[in-house]
């Protein structure tokens, strides 16, 4: 039962755990920048837009059940190293953020068992999505083969000199 529940939560939440990932980035894009800034979800050509002011959200669907997590963001880039460390860790502190009150709330209230088990997938997916957006590598897994994590971009940022610019 347990795997029904964490299979049917991980294809129905995971793109909503993509949304507030991505739009971590995109919020402090907009914050730290003045052009647009665009988010997409999913990997597909559904091409379903929403326009809010500079930020678009493309809505692409998906060509697999086991690509619910893909998604990225597009904005401008800026001179400003340390704005482009800022807007690269937007996405994993927001998926850091959900992780954490999950878990507050799954040890702090009583809940039903099936409630419970969703909520403790839900938890443990978005640990894993912290994790492997923050550690430092290059994905080696589709879709995302050849792109490399926001935490091994940050790390490349870092090594640029001159930091305050």
């Amino acid at each position: 039962m347990d795997f029904v529940v964490y299979t049917l939560v991980y294809i129905i939440f995971t793109p909503i755990l993509t949304v507030l990932h991505e739009l971590g980035h995109a919020i402090v894009a907009l914050i730290l920048t003045k052009e647009k800034v665009s988010v997409n979800i999913g990997n597909s050509d559904l091409n379903k837009k929403i326009n809010l002011n500079r930020l678009v959200i493309n809505l692409n669907g998906y060509k697999s059940l086991l690509d619910v997590a893909y998604g990225y963001v597009n904005w401008t880039p800026v001179d400003n190293k340390i704005k482009m460390i800022f807007m690269t860790l937007g996405g994993p502190i927001i998926s850091l953020i959900v992780s954490i009150l999950l878990y507050i709330y799954i040890i702090n209230v009583k809940l039903p068992y099936i409630l419970m088990v969703s909520l403790n997938a839900l938890f443990i997916f978005s640990a894993i999505q912290f994790l492997i957006t923050i550690l430092p590598m290059k994905y080696f897994h589709k879709p995302y083969v050849g792109h490399t994590s926001d935490g091994y971009k940050i790390l490349q940022h870092f090594k640029k000199s001159n930091l305050g610019n």
